[in-house]
């Protein structure tokens, strides 16, 4: 229910204005009535109200005053200034302090309906688009983290063009100019997967920071890469301190969360761009493959620094451990979206005679309907709708074999209730109407 506040010192100007209210806006309000500023600053911070009704010569503290006051409180209500003279000054206050409008006592009954309906289209209206921007803000941070983690993997299995990853990166303002790759490695995996992901996110939510972005893949083998960059002005030695730093304290908080589950940490050296985050990330698995349960965090650039050979050219069988990861990766990605899919197709074929939304299937097959629109049309060649449409005319040919069924059964039969509608699809994906198709059929 809305609320309006009536504040003015006399009370027969209160009184008709609560009876208007009540009998002549099909609204229903809860009205509360304030005979003084003090006493309308006290029950606005209470009730906050949608609309304030404010008398400017009230006796203490005035309905300027006041509105000055509720503004800083309730900044989105809308105030109506109510004077019983027609000054300028006091109007043009009244605007620059946020009101919407001012009456003039006395006011008609009509004049006051129209107003309250007005302000409350607008208060309706703003609800809505507050309403909408929040669903879209909870889509957004339910989508963040795939986007974020195709960006890593991306990044690991060079699956996504260097174009289309800085796009990525732009859109979740991840900067790549300086970047360091973590890899955490979970040997002889003792836990379910998804409880390792699970907890490794965690920690990368309580450990973000206005200097550093994260983003991290997925499990994969038998590790997940964390990507860690910074902004332009954060020196690489400063953000390879941040690496170490936060790589102890994961495997401190894994090694306190799951003392049975093996942990080794790698650290690449900071490196620019894309092909220097890959770069970074192919030092880290190097580094991660040296590491042991006596020294479980082990950094590229220490052992760079005892080696006279470059390491990852000249250890070439060293470094086909990292292009084995790649390939495993890919591998299981695929197999990933080949089941997804799968699962998708075998839904729509059992429900496509009905109407069925991208976002119904999706939740079938726990995606985001982003992620699967962008999984099927990668596995499929067709976008989620033109599949379906397929689908519907390859039953809807079927069905016309059967001659004592008319078309605009056919039509209910497949999911389309518009057989006109359904005529012109049947032309576009055939390039013959319905009834065409079944006479052709009917002469061969």
């Amino acid at each position: 229910m809305y609320r309006i506040l009536i504040a003015d010192d006399e009370a027969l100007e209160r009184e008709g204005m609560r009876w208007i209210i009540s009998n002549m806006v099909d609204e229903k309000f809860e009205i509360i009535e304030a005979e003084n500023g003090r006493e309308a600053l006290q029950k606005a911070s209470i009730h906050k109200p949608h609309i304030v009704f404010m008398d400017i010569r009230m006796p203490g503290m005035d309905g300027l005053l006041a509105l000055r006051s509720i503004r800083q409180e309730l900044p989105t209500a809308r105030f109506v200034l109510v004077t019983a003279y027609d000054y300028f000054d006091y109007a043009r206050e009244a605007i620059r302090l946020g009101a919407k409008d001012y009456i003039v006592k006395p006011a008609k009954r009509q004049e006051i309906v129209e107003l309250i309906e007005r302000l409350l289209t607008n208060i309706k209206q703003e609800q809505q688009e507050t309403s909408a921007l929040k669903g879209r803000e909870q889509q957004l941070s339910k989508l963040l983290p795939l986007v974020k983690a195709e960006l890593a993997l991306g990044l690991i299995a060079e699956s996504i063009n260097e174009q289309e990853l800085l796009s990525i990166a732009e859109s979740l303002q991840l900067p790549l100019e300086q970047a360091c790759a973590v890899v955490i490695a979970f040997p002889e995996i003792k836990l379910d997967r998804k409880e390792l992901e699970q907890h490794v996110q965690q920690l990368h939510e309580r450990h973000s920071n206005d200097r550093t972005f994260l983003f991290s893949s997925p499990l994969v083998k038998e590790h997940i890469v964390l990507f860690i960059s910074g902004k332009e002005e954060l020196q690489p030695e400063e953000l390879l301190h941040y690496a170490n730093t936060y790589s102890a304290s994961i495997y401190s908080s894994c090694k306190k969360a799951m003392p049975d589950q093996p942990v080794l940490i790698g650290i690449g050296n900071v490196h620019t761009g894309i092909h220097g985050a890959r770069r970074s990330y192919y030092e880290a698995v190097f580094a991660s493959t040296t590491a042991t349960e006596q020294h479980a965090i082990s950094q590229f650039q220490h052992m760079e620094s005892i080696n006279t050979q470059p390491l990852l050219i000249s250890k070439a069988e060293q470094y086909a451990y990292v292009q084995q990861a790649i390939a495993l990766i890919r591998q299981e990605r695929e197999e990933q979206a080949f089941s997804i899919v799968d699962a998708a197709a075998s839904y729509i074929e059992r429900n496509y005679q009905r109407e069925l939304s991208l976002e119904e299937v999706a939740e079938q097959v726990h995606l985001n309907p982003y992620y699967f629109s962008k999984v099927f049309k990668q596995q499929t060649g067709e976008t989620f709708i033109d599949y379906i449409t397929r689908i519907r005319i390859e039953h809807a040919k079927q069905w016309m074999s059967n001659k004592d069924m008319s078309l605009k059964e056919i039509c209910y039969l497949v999911g389309y209730n518009d057989p006109n509608y359904f005529s012109r699809v049947f032309k576009k994906v055939t390039g013959i109407t319905p009834s065409e198709y079944r006479a052709s059929t009917a002469t061969s």
